[in-house]
């Protein structure tokens, strides 16, 4: 009888966003979660490879957390654009 050999592996991502003003990326209210990062549209879509077109639909839905910063841009929440990137794929 062969021995059985059970190997288990754990995969641990950690993503590293750089900001040109060395800031830190601001938190969502909303999540209340330490990882729930506001980033751009475009820069959310870079991270979480879901086109910018489709955020900016899920955006209008309601569907994501979002902020509208002091220069009028928007900043949208990562975490809750992941939630809803199965519904997409």
């Amino acid at each position: 009888m062969k021995k059985r050999r059970e190997e288990r592996i754990e995969i641990h991502e950690r993503l590293i966003v750089r900001t040109t003003s060395g800031s830190f990326p601001a938190l969502c209210e909303k999540c209340r979660a330490s990882d729930a990062i506001l980033l751009s549209p475009d820069q959310a879509s870079t991270v979480t490879g879901m086109p910018a077109r489709l955020i900016y639909q899920l955006l209008e839905a309601g569907s994501i957390h979002y902020r509208e910063v002091s220069s009028g841009k928007l900043i949208v929440c990562v975490k809750t654009i992941v939630l809803h990137q199965d519904d997409f794929t």
